[in-house]
């Protein structure tokens, strides 16, 4: 079969966000691997509070993960995902091309690991660097 790109947003409690948040790395990345998935990137996204509570929990931390995999293991891999009592959402589209990236990159082991420009990755929440000043462009008049 065909395998498609795929993105899926998982929403994890944010009380596991901290010690065992590599232990729910490993748990996504094997979930989707035991469903034939091949994993091209994983992001850790801020911490932000949730508008209602999902199963008691206020605060979530959301990671993306960009994956190539048969259009007939989505709803196995949805439906492994409701079971687990580790994650609180999961939301998953079809993608032409992986978007930019907007977190901190983590291996499926749940290790940081640099960017694909060289430069390292961010902690999550670290705030981005300022863009640089445009610069200015002298305009000509016309006469």
């Amino acid at each position: 079969m065909a395998t498609n790109l795929y993105e899926a947003m998982f929403v994890v409690d944010a009380a596991k966000g901290g010690s065992e948040f590599t232990k729910v790395v490993c748990h996504i990345a094997d979930l989707l691997t035991r469903h034939g998935a091949a994993i091209e990137r994983i992001e850790r996204w801020d911490e932000r509070k949730l508008a209602y509570p999902i199963k008691h929990a206020k605060r979530g931390v959301y990671v993306l993960v960009y994956f190539q995999a048969d259009g007939s293991a989505i709803s196995e891999i949805r439906h492994t995902a409701g079971l687990s009592e580790q994650l609180l959402r999961l939301l998953i589209l079809c993608a032409d091309e992986p978007g930019p990236v907007k977190g901190q990159l983590l291996s499926p082991q749940g290790e940081p690991v640099a960017r694909a420009e060289g430069e390292p990755a961010k902690p999550a929440g670290e705030a981005a660097p300022e863009p640089p000043a445009p610069q200015q462009v002298a305009q000509k008049a016309e006469v």
